[in-house]
């Protein structure tokens, strides 16, 4: 079987996951890795054995036995890796979101398209067994034509601070990092409609206000946003995310179709309950059906193992980044949609 060899851009926190997912992965080696902190490279070659370091990527990146990069950048520097690697000709595993800007992001999916090289985003809640269940449920027609959509994905005390709340490197706060969770489920689950329309709002005023953390008021991105969107199907989703609230919920993401409803609860997309409902009938009368059993997975280990397949086996990207970039005109019109006011912005899905 053929090693795919690995290249890492970002050696801090998160590649951790990524690190110890792929040394388990038969056929997967990261034999290299750049960081622009020494002591994160110094970490990865002692922990993982990574014993080329860089700290320029683009150095890394000249390496001809590199077959794919993981990008493990902050958030609102994914761009300019992800396009260095793929016009390098390496595949490209890119941490979630795809971006923090819609710019970045369709600069990402453009280089993939013109270089004929995998690019996907480690959106992990697609591997989930209640995910992938109530997937199934929406393909096989049960819910009928989806109208309308509720997705949630929030936390009362969540603010994660570091890199996250800074603009140089995050770019956007809670609905990139987890936001983009409740949003990426909610637009695989209805197939992907575009996205013509969206009013928002987008806020920090909790973090920058509290009293629990004083570090937290140096917060320079939002801990709250809001999006109402209108699809070029006629169908209309609310999408709600926050770090930081003086609630315990706002709510639970829900699928409302004209044959059946759906509720899902799962991870960072929580709602009442964990696990999938189906809200029906039959001849008249009401049929509900509830799915809690699941079995306990490794998502991350899903995840990678999908990327790996495809670089080895030739396979398209198994989370397609050109639906993924969806993500990404919402979140733009939200925050435009925030800048100007709260009125409604129109958004435009960019062609390839």
């Amino acid at each position: 079987m053929k090693t795919v060899k690995l290249g890492l851009i970002g050696a801090g926190g998160i590649s951790q996951a990524h690190c110890r997912t792929m040394a388990s992965i038969e056929g997967a080696e990261i034999i290299a890795a750049s960081d622009l902190v020494q002591a994160n490279l110094d970490r990865a070659t002692e922990n993982w054995g990574i014993s080329k370091t860089f700290n320029d990527y683009n150095e890394m990146l000249e390496m001809d036995e590199l077959d794919a990069v993981l990008v493990c950048t902050p958030t609102g520097v994914h761009g300019a890796p992800t396009v260095a690697a793929l016009k390098a000709g390496k595949h490209v595993l890119c941490e979630k979101p795809m971006e923090a800007k819609l710019g970045p992001a369709t600069e990402m999916v453009r280089a993939a398209h013109e270089n004929g090289k995998i690019l996907m985003v480690a959106l992990k809640l697609r591997y989930s067994p209640q995910v992938i269940k109530a997937k199934e449920i929406v393909d096989a027609g049960t819910l009928g034509d989806i109208y309308y959509v509720e997705t949630v994905a929030d936390r009362r005390r969540g603010n994660p601070g570091g890199s996250f709340i800074r603009k140089a490197t995050a770019g956007l706060g809670a609905a990139a990092d987890i936001g983009i969770y409740a949003l990426d489920t909610a637009l695989y689950l209805m197939g992907h409609p575009k996205p013509v329309a969206v009013s928002g709002i987008a806020s920090n005023e909790l973090s920058l206000n509290n009293t629990w953390n004083p570090a937290l008021k140096e917060t320079e991105v939002e801990d709250f946003a809001v999006g109402w969107v209108l699809f070029d199907n006629g169908a209309r989703m609310v999408f709600k995310t926050c770090w930081c609230m003086n609630m315990d919920s706002l709510g639970g993401t829900i699928f409302l179709g004209k044959q059946a409803g759906l509720r899902l609860g799962v991870m960072e997309v929580r709602g009442p309950q964990e696990g999938v409902t189906v809200y029906g009938d039959e001849e008249g009368e009401i049929k509900d059906e509830t799915f809690t059993e699941f079995e306990s997975v490794d998502v991350f280990q899903r995840e990678d193992q999908a990327f790996i397949d495809a670089v080895r086996e030739g396979k398209p990207s198994p989370i397609d980044p050109d639906g993924v970039l969806l993500t990404n005109v919402i979140i733009q019109g939200v925050i435009d949609s925030s800048e100007a006011g709260g009125r409604e912005v129109e958004v435009s899905v960019p062609t390839f």
